[in-house]
Formats: structure tokens, sequence, C-alpha cells
């Protein structure tokens, strides 16, 4: 007598029962991290939101924005890359060196007057020109019923 084949229901059960013994040993561990994690998470987000609007109301100039712009950039690209880093490990903020204060620009010297423009003369009319025909008068256009709005099938 031969053996028979080996039904796939035997193969198939035991491989999807230790993946689900698997997912849901796996599964409570990440809760739990996630939960341990999600306080400093937002307070982190809450902070940032907090130095973004410090750094918007504190810009004056063009400089200022680009600048400003500049460390809003730099703390976007350390925040993707803290994501990528394993936990406990954390990169130092990049600051920009402060430019020092300018002195202000003195205002610019009055304009003189200037001298009034000379009058133009008179235009000559010249011979052999016909003067121009009276147009004649435009009818008034009557005005057009609204049409009331009518459902498409």
């Amino acid at each position: 007598m031969h053996r028979p084949k080996p039904s796939r229901a035997r193969l198939l059960v035991p491989s999807a029962l230790a993946a689900v013994i698997l997912a849901g040993a796996a599964a409570p561990a990440v809760a739990a991290d996630a939960d341990r994690t999600a306080p400093a998470a937002r307070v982190a987000s809450v902070q940032q939101q907090i130095e973004k609007i410090e750094q918007r109301a504190a810009a004056a100039g063009p400089i200022d924005d680009l600048l400003a712009g500049l460390n809003e950039t730099l703390a976007d690209l350390l925040a993707s890359l803290g994501d990528l880093l394993p936990d406990g490990v954390t990169l130092p903020p990049i600051q920009l060196p402060e430019l020092p204060e300018l002195p202000e620009i003195p205002g610019l010297p009055e304009l003189p007057e200037l001298p009034p423009l000379p009058e133009l003369p008179e235009l000559p009319e010249i011979p052999g020109v016909p003067p121009l025909p009276e147009l004649p008068e435009i009818p008034e256009v009557p005005e057009v019923p609204e049409v009331p709005d009518v459902p498409v099938p």
C-alpha cells in the first residue's frame, strides 16, 4: 500500500496557528510601548508648535524670516532623523547664530520741488479736412426677462 499525500490543511493549519500566536504575543508589547511614548510625543509636538509661533512673532524682516525658515527646516530634519534612531538616542538641537543688531537706516533727504511743466500751445486746424459727422443715437435695448431654473431630467 502506498502512502497518501499530506493534505494542504495539515500543512497550512499549523503555520497559520503559529502566525496568530506570534502576532498575538507581539501586539501587547507594541501597545505597551506606544502607550509609554505617546504622552512624550504629544508634549514634544506642543513644544514645537509653541516654538514655531514664537519664531513667527519674532521675525521682523526678510533676513529674520530666512533664518527662521532655516531653523524650522533644521528642526524638522532633526525630528525626522530622530525617528530613525533607536530609543534613548537623541540629537542635540542645531541653532544658527543670531545676527547682531544693525543700525537704523537714516531717512531719505527731501527732494527739491520740480518746476511746473510748460503748457502746450493750441494746435492749429489743418485746412481741407472735413469735420467728423455726428453719431446716430443708439436705441435702448429692452431688458430680457429672467428664465426660471428648469430641472434637467
